[in-house]
């Protein structure tokens, strides 16, 4: 991780912060704004444990010099939103978002596709060719988002334990 890497935005009110762990309990109020999602995904609500683990996993075969955590912050200086990656991974010119939040009170006003249209932009400027995530199965919401922003099932996996649950994944990639 490299907190001095970020990328231009286009929203306006908005800065990227690229953060490290020490950053996690800054987050902890996002991920309570993001708590229907976290409770999906967990079964349980967040907690500063549940935003230092972004910090801490990683996939196979990549570290933390692969994993980036931008924070959307807002003129105020509170997080509104988390866009955590790996780079090279699963391949390659690829890069996996591991973790996409918005604060709930701010969904469906375009910032999520204002964010997404700015990483792609700075990933294409990184030479990358590919983007991929995983969407749980039952959360429809992410799932019409992502296809939204041209993203198509490449692969169903699972199931995964998460928290206290377990889910299959719907793998979504595009190209760049």
């Amino acid at each position: 991780m490299d907190k001095s890497i970020r990328f231009p935005t286009s929203l306006s009110g908005y800065e990227i912060e690229g953060l490290i762990g020490i950053d996690a309990p800054r987050l902890v109020p996002l991920y309570q704004g993001c708590s229907d999602y976290v409770v999906l995904e967990r079964g349980e609500p967040p907690n500063v444990a549940t935003a230092k683990e972004e910090f801490e996993n990683f996939p196979p075969n990549r570290t933390e010099a692969d994993k980036f955590v931008f924070g959307m912050k807002a003129i105020d200086g509170e997080f509104v939103g988390l866009l955590a990656c790996d780079r090279n991974y699963p391949r390659v010119e690829c890069w996996w978002i591991a973790l996409f939040m918005i604060d709930k009170t701010l969904r469906g006003r375009g910032l999520g596709r204002a964010l997404c249209d700015d990483f792609f932009r700075w990933l294409k400027s990184q030479n990358v060719k590919r983007v991929e995530l995983g969407v749980i199965t039952e959360n429809e919401q992410a799932l019409r988002f992502w296809q939204g922003q041209g993203f198509e099932l490449v692969r169903t996996a699972g199931p995964v334990s998460i928290g206290a649950k377990r889910h299959m994944v719907q793998v979504l990639g595009r190209p760049l």
